[in-house]
């Protein structure tokens, strides 16, 4: 599927990148006719915000990477269900690329984007990052859960899981373990399997996680992986999944 090749490509990107927190906002057209608007924080490669058909005027969550001039969202429209996925590259004036929703047969639109303004955000303040966060790519495309509990101020327990989807359903799972904590960031190491290096970065309502460097062989399933972008879903402490 066009969506999971988008997302294998974003997960081997290399986590580095500079650390200036940034606000831009944006004006565009999705297939040339539908209006948006995009305000967009980005924070290393990390950028998360909020879209906004101006037909509608409905706000919709979208988190996802900015990365050597290419951008790629996940518009999340209902709790933790991909809606819409843009995958662009940086213009002149913006951005241009491509449109399209997880469903199977989905037409491809194009949209462009105008930045109109920018300013510095402000630093990272202090979160807990307790509590469930999740993705799904509607019935049969793949789904995932991150479970975050905070034990102390740089101690955080974190269980991952995720779901290839059809048709194989390969799965990708971390067990429980104990990660440090520096500030939004936290950082998962494991050689059990060869080089496998993940990084969290959490935001308010959410959290993004990569591959540090081509450091994957973490022992999932075919195709499948832990990385993504994930929202919220709960702040209370999770049901961590037993070890089978």
């Amino acid at each position: 599927m066009r969506y999971l090749l988008i997302v294998l490509l974003f997960t081997a990107h290399s986590a580095t990148a500079q650390s200036t927190r940034t606000i831009r906002t944006y004006n565009g057209l999705v297939n040339d006719k539908y209006p948006v608007s995009l305000t967009l924080t980005t924070d290393d490669n990390l950028a998360h915000g909020t879209l906004i058909y101006k037909r509608t005027g409905e706000p919709i969550r979208v988190v996802g990477t900015v990365e050597k001039g290419k951008l790629l969202l996940h518009e999340f429209y209902e709790k933790s269900t991909v809606t819409g996925i843009f995958n662009g590259q940086a213009s002149a004036k913006g951005y241009l690329g491509s449109w399209f929703s997880p469903k199977a047969n989905a037409k491809e639109l194009t949209f462009a984007l105008t930045e109109i303004s920018e300013k510095p955000a402000a630093a990272s303040t202090a979160f807990n990052p307790t509590g469930t966060y999740a993705y799904s790519f509607e019935k049969e495309g793949g789904s995932g859960q991150i479970y975050v509990q905070q034990l102390s101020g740089n101690q955080i327990a974190v269980a991952m899981d995720a779901n290839r989807g059809a048709p194989s359903y390969n799965m990708a799972t971390v067990a429980k373990t104990t990660l440090k904590l520096r500030g939004n960031k936290a950082i998962y190491s494991s050689k059990e399997f060869g080089k496998c290096t993940i990084k969290l970065h959490f935001f308010e309502g959410g959290v993004s996680i990569v591959y540090v460097g081509e450091n994957y062989e973490c022992g999932f399933g075919n195709a499948a992986t832990v990385t993504g972008n994930y929202v919220k879903v709960s702040s209370k402490i999770p049901p961590f999944p037993k070890p089978e």
